[in-house]
C-alpha cells in the first residue's frame, strides 16, 4: 500500500515537472520549431510514463483495459525516440547535413509505430505473475529493438560527433544534454530491455519509464541554453513556479471553507499574471543584451577591418607620396634644368599638397598603429626645453605668414630630464602649437613651461577663435572637429589632437583644453610625469 501510494506521488511529481518543464519552454519561443518538436516530446512521455502506470495500477480488476493502456504507452514509445532524435538536429542546428538519416528514421519509426499499435507483433498480451504486470512479446520484438536500437545511434552520432568539434566554451551546454540522454538510455536498456526481456524480471519496469524526467530536464535545459536565456531565467521561472504550486496547495487545502478557498485561489491567479509579467520581462531583458552583445561584436569586426583597410591603404600611398616629393623637391631646387617662372608656383603647389597628403598618412599610420596596439615608444632621458625649442624654430615661419607671434617663455633654470620617446613627444608638442597657428588670425601663441617634483607641465595659450564647451567634448576624439574647427580651417583631419594626446597618456601623462568661449582664445595643458 505504501508502495502504491509512493509510486503515485513518483507519477505525479514526474508529470508536473514535465508540463512545467514544457510550458517554460513553449512560452520562451512558441514560434520555434525546436520547442514545438519538445513539447510534443514532453506530451509522449507523458502517455509513455501515465499509461503504463495505469496499466501496472489497474492490474487484474481489469486485463483487458491494463492491455490496451500498455498497448498506448507501448504505441507512443517510436515516436518518442523520433523526436528525440529531431530535437538533436535541430539543436545543432544541422538539418541539411542528415537529410538521409532523417528519411531512414522517420520511415522506420512510422513502421515500428503501426506494428506495435495495430498489430501482435511486438506485444502479444499481458499477465500478472506475483502482482507484478509481465509483457508476452510477438515475433516482431527483436526487430522492433533493432530499429529501436538504429534510432539510438542516429541520434547520438551526431551529438557526440558535434560535441567532439564545439569549442570549450559550447561544450558544457551539449554535455547537459548527453548526460540527460545517457541516463534515459541506460535506464531503458537496463530497467525495460535486460530486465523483463532477457531476464524475466519485470518488477523493476517502472525505473526505466521513469528516467524519461532526466531527458525532459536536460534537453528543456539545453534549449534554454542554446536561445541564450541562461540559469538567469530558469531561476526566475523556478521561483514563480515554487511560489505559485504553494499557493495553490494553500488553497486547495481550505476547501471545505469556501470563503478561504476563493480568496486564496484569486491571490494565485493575480500571482500567476504577474509572475508571468516577471518572467516575460527577464526574457525581454537577456534577449536585448543579446542582440546588443551581437552588435557589438559585429562593431567590433568591422571596426577591425576598418583599421586594417587603414594601414593597407596608408602604406600603400605613402610611397608614391614620398616619390612625388622627393621628384617635385628636386625639379624646384633646378637638378633637371631651370624651371620656367611661370612652372613656379604650380610645381610649388604640388609640393605642398604633397607634403600635406603625407602628413595626413602618418597621421593615418599613427592611428592604426594606435588603435592595433603595434606603436612602440623608446623612451630616453630628454630634456624637455630642447624639444619645445626644435619645433618653436620648425613653425616660427609659418607663424610670421600670418603675421603672428610665436612666443617661447623658456625657464629661468633648466628642468630636470624625463624619460620619454623624444620623436613622439616633440609630435606631441608641434601638433598643439601647429593647432593654436592654425586656429589664431590675431595676436598669437605663447608656450610656457614649470615643472613640479613629480612632473613636467607644458602650457600652449592662444589668441584664437576660442571654443564652446561642446567643441572642447570634441576636440580629441579621432576624425571629429568642433564647429570652430570647420569653420575657420577646413582643410583638417580632426587626427592632430587624437594622436597627441594618445601619445601623452601612453607615456602616463595626461592633457586637456580650456577656454572661456568662442572669440577670447584658448589654452592647452599637457603634463608628463618625472621619472
Amino acid at each position: 500500500m505504501e508502495f502504491a501510494f509512493f509510486n503515485k506521488l513518483i507519477v505525479f511529481l514526474i508529470s508536473a515537472i514535465a508540463i512545467w518543464i514544457g510550458g517554460l519552454v513553449y512560452l520562451n519561443n512558441p514560434r520555434e520549431k525546436i520547442n514545438r518538436i519538445f513539447v510534443s516530446m514532453v506530451i509522449l512521455m507523458l502517455f509513455w510514463v501515465n499509461f503504463a502506470f495505469f496499466a501496472r495500477l489497474i492490474g487484474r480488476d481489469s486485463i483487458e483495459l491494463s492491455s490496451l493502456f500498455l498497448r498506448i504507452a507501448w504505441f507512443v514509445t517510436p515516436p518518442f525516440f523520433v523526436l528525440l532524435y529531431f530535437l538533436v538536429i535541430y539543436l545543432i542546428n544541422k538539418t541539411k547535413e542528415y537529410q538521409l538519416l532523417s528519411k531512414a528514421v522517420l520511415v522506420l519509426g512510422g513502421v515500428v509505430t503501426f506494428f506495435t499499435g495495430f498489430t501482435g507483433l511486438i506485444i502479444e498480451g499481458i499477465k500478472f505473475v506475483d502482482e507484478n504486470l509481465t509483457i508476452t512479446y510477438g515475433v516482431g520484438m527483436f526487430p522492433f529493438l533493432g530499429v529501436i536500437f538504429f534510432l539510438i545511434i542516429a541520434t547520438l552520432y551526431p551529438l557526440i560527433k558535434r560535441y567532439l568539434k564545439s569549442p570549450l566554451e559550447e561544450r558544457g551546454k551539449i554535455e547537459y544534454f548527453m548526460i540527460g540522454i545517457f541516463i534515459f538510455y541506460l535506464g531503458n536498456f537496463v530497467f525495460n530491455i535486460t530486465f523483463p526481456i532477457f531476464l524475466g524480471i519485470a518488477r523493476f519496469y517502472y525505473i526505466g519509464d521513469y528516467s524519461a524526467i532526466f531527458l525532459i530536464g536536460s534537453a528543456g535545459y539545453a534549449i534554454v541554453a542554446r536561445e541564450l536565456f541562461g540559469i538567469r531565467v530558469i531561476l526566475t521561472q523556478t521561483l514563480v513556479g515554487v511560489i505559485a504550486i504553494l499557493l495553490l496547495w494553500q488553497a486547495v487545502i481550505a476547501i471545505p471553507d469556501w470563503f478561504e478557498f476563493t480568496w486564496k485561489f484569486i491571490l494565485f491567479l493575480i500571482f500567476i499574471y504577474f509572475g508571468y509579467l516577471l518572467i516575460k520581462s527577464v526574457i525581454q531583458e537577456i534577449r536585448r543584451r543579446a542582440e546588443l552583445q551581437k552588435l557589438y561584436v559585429e562593431l567590433e569586426k568591422l571596426d577591425e577591418a576598418k583599421t586594417e583597410f587603414m594601414s593597407i591603404v596608408s602604406h600603400q600611398l605613402r610611397t608614391p607620396l614620398t616619390a612625388i616629393k622627393g621628384y617635385t623637391s628636386m625639379i624646384l631646387e633646378g637638378i633637371y634644368g631651370k624651371l620656367p617662372e611661370k612652372m613656379q608656383k604650380p610645381v610649388d603647389n604640388v609640393l605642398i599638397s604633397s607634403e600635406r597628403l603625407i602628413r595626413f598618412v602618418n597621421d593615418i599610420l599613427n592611428v592604426t598603429r594606435i588603435e592595433t596596439g603595434r606603436l612602440e615608444f623608446i623612451p630616453e632621458s630628454t630634456a624637455m626645453e630642447e624639444i619645445i625649442s626644435s619645433v618653436i624654430f620648425e613653425l616660427d615661419i609659418k607663424a610670421k605668414e600670418k603675421n603672428l607671434y610665436l612666443k617661447w617663455e623658456k625657464p629661468k633654470e633648466p628642468l630636470p630630464k624625463i624619460m620619454i620617446d623624444p620623436d613622439k613627444t616633440r609630435q606631441i608638442i608641434l601638433n598643439f602649437i601647429d593647432n593654436a597657428i592654425k586656429y589664431t588670425n590675431e595676436g598669437g601663441v605663447t608656450v610656457e613651461v614649470g615643472s613640479t617634483k613629480s612632473e613636467v607641465k607644458i602650457k600652449i595659450s592662444d589668441t584664437g577663435v576660442g571654443m564652446s564647451k561642446e567643441d572642447i567634448a570634441k576636440l580629441f576624439k579621432s576624425f571629429s572637429r568642433g564647429e570652430s574647427g570647420v569653420t575657420y580651417y577646413k582643410e583638417g583631419t580632426g587626427l592632430g589632437l587624437y594622436i597627441a594626446r594618445q601619445f601623452v597618456e601612453m607615456q602616463e601623462g595626461r592633457t586637456w583644453a580650456e577656454s572661456p568661449g568662442k572669440g577670447k582664445g584658448s589654452t592647452f595643458y599637457i603634463e608628463l610625469p618625472i621619472r
